[in-house]
């Protein structure tokens, strides 16, 4: 499949993956390093190379569609998704669970 520029998406792709793997040995933008190191321990090398080659995919879109400046905040890791019992409990009834206490 080509772009309406000539070049195929899977050039693309493969340049994205090329940018992502230098990135990772770069100190120049630690926050997609942490990140880098963050899933690599959930998904692998592979993976996670594809995963920061996303990331960087949407980067690019939203400073292009946006006139937006890069944001390094996009790559740092979000914030832990945890509740107590009690929060739980009310999250469960809010959706229509019968919740036994």
């Amino acid at each position: 499949m080509r772009l309406w520029l000539g070049i195929s998406i899977s050039s693309i792709f493969q340049t994205l993956v090329q940018v992502a793997n230098s990135l990772i040995k770069s100190d120049k933008y630690p926050e997609i390093k942490q990140r880098y190191q963050i899933l690599k321990k959930r998904r692998g090398h592979k993976k996670t190379i594809i995963a920061i080659a996303r990331q960087l995919l949407t980067a690019v879109y939203h400073i292009l569609a946006n006139h937006e400046v890069y944001n390094p905040k996009q790559f740092v890791d979000r914030p832990e998704r945890s509740m107590s019992v009690r929060e739980a409990v009310e999250f469960a009834k809010a959706r229509g669970f019968d919740v036994l206490a």
